[in-house]
This record gives C-alpha cells, structure tokens and sequence, in this order.
C-alpha cells in the first residue's frame, strides 16, 4: 500500500542555511517516521531559499526583449521577464514559450517549466532554482543517512502549469535515489512512465499552492530499485 504523509511544523526559511539539518531537526521534533526507500519529496522553493538564490528585483535592468514580451504579458513584471530570459542562458528569447498569459522557458538541463522555474515571492524579490536540483537532492539524503541511519530517495518539486489547462501541478526538477522513469513490459509492448513526475503531483495532493507551509512530503510503498547514479536528466527528451 502507498501511503502520502507530510512533515508539519517546518520552520519557514527566508534566508540561506543548512537544509538538511533543519529537516532533520524537524523529522525528530515531529516523530515524523522514516523508512528505508521512503521518497521525500521537497519544494524547490525551500531549496532556492535555503540556497539564497533570491534576486533583488530592483536592481534588474530589463531589455528591450523584456519590454517587448511585457507587452504581450502585461501581468508579468518586465524585471521578472528579464529573469527568465536569463535563466533559459539564451537573450534571444528562443528559449522561451509564449501564449496569452502563459510564459514557460526551457533551461540548460533540458527541463522545460513554467516561468523558467523563477518564483515571485514578494513585490522587490524572486528566487530562481539552483543549476543542479540532482547534487541538492543526494546531499540531502545523505544527511538523512548519516543522522538517521535510514535511506531515502529525494525528488525536488516544482510548481508547473500548462498552457492548454487551468491552474497547476507539481512536477520533479531534480532527484536522487530513484530513476526519473520507470519502464514496464506487456507482451511485446515496452511502456515508459515518468515516475518522478508521477510521485512530484502525488506529493502535490499534500503540499497544495502558495501559503500552505506543507513542503515536505514522504511517500511510503513505492517499490523501486535505489540508484545512487539516477538524474533528472534520464527523464529529459
């Protein structure tokens, strides 16, 4: 049976620090039980924080491609714009996919997201995702092991909408310990699954949108294979 559990009463991060000693902590202050081949899953917002990848919104100077993509999104801040444009590491704005109100870009990773991952989390702030979610993921399991003696894959969530739908899902952007796909075989048919993605919106039943403080999700029963060598590139096209 698989079970959907998440860690309450984790302290709010609003500037760099130590992640995995702050779950830590609050896996023990919380009796918050772990077992061998759990997946945590965490929201990449609580990884940028922790990271302190928060850009100050006033000192971005937006460019003319920015002024001009505002035009055809007026709700989104040119500055913010100007952020994607970067974090896609292409000015020309070929990286980017527009239409209506919907901006989504694609990343160096090969990950394609909504507002190229960039979240606006007051009026003169935004944080952008770290260049690799993988590296974050391992070493908060490995915190977890040296601590807790127990061993946990980790899948780093993101907030992703869509363009042909209303609202939002979460979907995995970094990982560690458990293949981004999963294939299966049924007569002479092979299947392939996006399991991170699977896992990321299952977690996403708990964690919910902005404000809900619930960012870390344990699911318990999966059954997988741990894989120390697993990317979220194995899931990228």
């Amino acid at each position: 049976m698989i079970t959907i559990e998440a860690l309450h009463n984790f302290p709010k991060i609003e500037k760099k620090c130590n992640l995995g000693t702050e779950i830590i902590k609050t896996i023990k202050n919380e009796n918050f039980i772990l077992h061998n081949n759990d997946v945590l899953c965490i929201a990449s917002k609580l990884i940028s924080k922790s990271a302190g990848l928060f850009v100050d919104l006033k000192s971005i100077n937006p460019s003319q491609l920015a002024l001009c993509l505002h035009q055809q999104i007026p709700r989104k801040d040119p500055r913010l714009i100007q952020i994607i444009i970067d974090q896609t590491s292409d000015k020309s704005g070929k990286k980017l996919q527009i239409s209506k109100d919907f901006i989504g870009g694609w990343l160096p990773n090969g990950l394609f997201l909504t507002s190229a991952g960039v979240d606006k989390i007051d009026a003169d702030t935004a944080v952008v995702l770290p260049e690799n979610c993988d590296e974050i993921a391992q070493r908060i399991s490995d915190d977890i092991f040296d601590q807790l003696k127990v061993r946990v894959a980790v899948i780093i969530t993101d907030s992703d909408g869509r363009i042909d739908k209303k609202g939002a899902t979460q979907v995995a952007v970094g990982l560690y310990g458990i293949s981004g796909i999963r294939k299966s075989q049924h007569e002479d048919k092979t299947s392939v699954e996006t399991i991170c993605d699977m896992l990321a919106a299952s977690a996403g039943l708990l964690m919910g949108q902005k404000g809900k403080m619930l960012p870390i999700v344990k699911i318990h029963g999966i059954d997988y294979v741990f894989d120390k060598s697993a990317t979220i590139r194995d899931a990228v096209n």
